[in-house]
């Protein structure tokens, strides 16, 4: 098996429209008197960039986006971000999610969007009889952005549905960090379903919710902008997203045989997963972290259960992987 390396958004891609995130949050930070050549201080973006067809790479924006969360005054840039993604500057994206049929299309549209809109998390999807989660990481391994962009996007989640639906959905939040000091804007902006401390970053929210129907939908306006949305040169995935769903596949893939299926020397396979600030191995303990909780804390799966989905051979060997992983046994972790 091989992948078309054009499909794949890298960190030094210039391959995002200099006119939707990065304008925004320019916008935003200078609005409150922040110094504009500190704000674009080493991240080669120049002003008259946002008004002109200009591409920019994730490590320009990251850059940028460093810049802005330590220049700028109080808690809130992130949340403020937030809310004016949608429907922002995104064009036909943004018309392809106001014309969805309900919420459950959204969801799905945005998943094939997502570099579009939101390139710096990605999610998988999981259900239960009752319950939908969305189970999300990072894409481009920078930890020191990390509460940044999941306040911006939880924030621009709420936003959206209020716009798309008319009404507030019960969105449950569970964050990987410690209950922040200013909790107030978690408050204001996400609602009062938090969690904090959690093993992984994940929303969740009764299945009911997805026949939700759009205010605005049309098939026919849907379609279109769809259509044209697609046409656009962004590449649906971004390389960590690449490497996640190929270890999904097969847990038991070592990094030699990772590295032949993206046509990779095992050397420049690792040094691009080190330009993404990840390792094989730190992959490979997040996706079995993620999904042990989801396992074992969602489902209420018992241990056997578990150990053979994720293709443990013994029970001693699973529940000291999940210890390694969230510092908690598989029996605390069902618990929390």
């Amino acid at each position: 098996m091989k992948l078309n390396k054009n499909r794949t958004i890298n960190i030094e891609d210039k391959l995002l429209p200099a006119h939707q995130y990065a304008a925004s949050l320019f916008d935003l930070v200078t609005s409150r008197n922040v110094n504009k050549h500190k704000l674009l201080r080493g991240t080669r973006i120049f002003q008259e960039d946002f008004k002109s067809d200009k591409m920019l790479s994730p490590q320009q924006l990251l850059q940028l986006t460093h810049n802005a969360n330590a220049l700028t005054p109080g808690n809130d840039c992130s949340f403020q971000l937030g809310r004016r993604l949608f429907p922002g500057n995104y064009g036909a994206v943004s018309n392809a999610l106001m014309y969805s049929k309900n919420l459950g299309e959204a969801l799905r549209l945005l998943s094939i969007l997502r570099n579009q809109i939101c390139p710096f998390l990605e999610g998988n999807a999981y259900s239960s009889k009752d319950k939908q989660y969305l189970l999300i990481k990072d894409s481009f391994g920078d930890p020191a952005l990390l509460q940044f962009f999941i306040e911006v996007y939880c924030s621009a989640l709420v936003s959206t549905s209020k716009l798309l639906f008319e009404k507030r959905i019960p969105f449950n939040f569970s964050f990987p960090f410690k209950r922040p000091k200013h909790i107030q804007e978690y408050e204001e902006n996400l609602g009062y379903k938090l969690a904090f401390s959690q093993s992984i970053f994940s929303i969740s929210f009764d299945r009911k919710w997805l026949h939700t129907k759009c205010t605005h939908r049309s098939d026919g306006l849907k379609w279109y902008s769809l259509k044209q949305a697609k046409m656009s040169s962004i590449p649906k995935l971004g390389f960590l997203e690449q490497v996640r769903k190929l270890l999904m596949k097969n847990r038991q893939l070592s990094l030699k045989q990772a590295a032949a299926v993206f046509s990779m020397s095992p050397a420049t396979f690792k040094r691009k997963l080190s330009l993404h600030g990840k390792s094989f191995q730190q992959i490979q303990d997040e996706l079995g972290k993620q999904y042990a909780t989801y396992l074992l804390q969602m489902q209420h799966l018992s241990n056997e259960e578990s150990a053979s989905l994720m293709q443990f051979n013994d029970i001693p060997n699973f529940r000291r992987a999940v210890k390694r992983w969230t510092g908690q046994t598989p029996s605390q972790l069902r618990l929390t």
